[in-house]
């Protein structure tokens, strides 16, 4: 038996049409790699869109490359990741389930007591049953983790996979912040394979006899996935054996200018001096960071450092968030802390003047699934977003109606019907 993993495509993701085009083309490869290979079925691990109603060319192409494996009679099995969820209203993804573009293999049955039991999809030509979880916003998938009946699937006889979009805690990498972790003891154990997203960084791990994988993204989805300087790509796994495959649609040229003891003037000119050299048809991303010794971070004319790099990259970004004059405040900065200062703002409009009942949790859960890369953006476009952003997550969310603080898991289960019929109860 032969499949392939993927995971966090993340098609439509970037506002530059190369970077799309880049992304795009890394799952066309893939697809290419799975017919080449001649793998039985793929299993897509969430987060196939970057958005639960993403661009419709981008959706027509997408279409066009799954329907190639179906012509080689490969079948696929898929369940959403976070940016694929839509609260309260169906997403693109259940269009495409109930066209059989996929097979969706989230499926719950009813809840017995406080235990939450998934049912099965079996692959009608290895007979391999796989068992999917899928990821919400917010890690709001978490909550079902804890309440997954283990003992009812270890305990499921034959060849079993086990698909899931969220980070474990005691597998995640330096360095990567996810608030929505659950812990290894929350997996279900007996399973021949785990099939892992949601966590952009490439995770092998043994696990009794064994293993979970993440694959990470193809091409990623923000600046700091296109900062990985490891190979990116998916797995083949056979007779339960991943494999890597790697997948390179570009090169990268990185890097990263520091200002600090130098003036305005100075730190043009040594930007200019690297943005003439030739770049040879790459992604050059340029970070600047530091304290300006004179002269404010408009002087240094980002724009036309740019418009010099590209005549020989094919994409520059320049990450300038964390420059700023000896004048300015660090707070104003935006850097690490700008988007809580923003969050905060919010957290402390609804604490002053409550909204239709939405609790500081319910507020908190939807901030966590607005972590926006803050690519090229001034600090009051970036507050922009994010405040309509979260509105609308507000407005989508409520229609369901929120839900109190302090309410019995199994409750919670019952009374979300949005999210009971996206994991796909009957």
């Amino acid at each position: 038996m032969k499949f392939a993993h993927i995971a966090d495509i993340h098609l439509g993701a970037f506002r530059e049409k190369e970077l799309k085009e880049l992304n795009f083309l890394a799952f066309k490869m893939a697809v290419d790699k799975c017919i080449e290979e001649g793998v039985d079925f793929v299993i897509l691990a969430g987060d196939i869109f970057h958005n639960p109603v993403p661009d419709m060319d981008i959706v027509n192409r997408a279409v066009k490359e799954l329907m190639r494996l179906k012509e080689y009679d490969i079948e696929i099995y898929a369940i959403y990741g976070s940016h694929d969820f839509s609260a309260g209203s169906p997403s693109l993804l259940d269009v495409l389930s109930t066209a059989k573009t996929f097979t969706k293999i989230t499926r719950v049955d009813s809840t017995s007591g406080e235990k939450l039991r998934l049912r099965y999809i079996e692959d009608k030509k290895t007979g391999v049953k796989i068992f999917g979880l899928s990821g919400l916003s917010g890690g709001l998938e978490t909550k079902y983790f804890e309440i997954l009946d283990r003992e009812f699937l270890e305990k499921i006889p034959g060849e079993k996979i086990f698909v899931f979009h969220t980070g474990i805690a005691e597998l995640i990498p330096k360095g990567i912040k996810d608030r929505n972790l659950i812990p290894l003891s929350y997996l279900p154990k007996n399973f021949n394979y785990y099939a892992g997203g949601h966590i952009h960084a490439r995770i092998e791990h043994k696990y009794h006899r064994s293993y979970i994988v993440y694959p990470g993204p193809l091409f990623g989805a923000t600046y700091t996935d296109l900062e990985y300087e490891g190979e990116r790509g998916f797995y083949i796994v056979e007779d339960y054996v991943p494999r890597f495959i790697p997948i390179k649609v570009c090169d990268f040229e990185r890097a990263v200018f520091n200002a600090n003891g130098k003036s305005a003037s100075e730190l043009y000119e040594e930007l200019r001096t690297f943005a003439e050299e030739d770049h040879s048809d790459k992604v050059v991303l340029i970070k600047i960071h530091g304290e300006l010794e004179s002269g404010k971070p408009s002087d240094v004319r980002i724009g036309e450092i740019r418009e010099i790099a590209m005549k020989t990259a094919k994409v520059v970004l320049i990450n300038r968030y964390a420059l700023r004059a000896r004048s300015m405040e660090t707070r104003t900065v935006v850097g690490g802390g700008s988007v809580e200062e923003i969050e905060n703002s919010i957290l402390k409009e609804i604490a002053v003047k409550p909204q239709r009942g939405i609790t500081l949790n319910f507020v908190q859960t939807v901030l966590d699934t607005l972590r926006i890369e803050k690519g090229e953006r001034t600090k009051k476009e970036h507050e922009e977003i994010v405040q309509r952003e979260f509105w609308r997550a507000v407005r989508d969310y409520v229609e369901k109606g929120p839900l109190p603080e302090k309410e019995e898991k199994a409750v919670v289960i019952k009374r979300q019907s949005s999210i009971l019929d996206f994991l796909g109860a009957r």
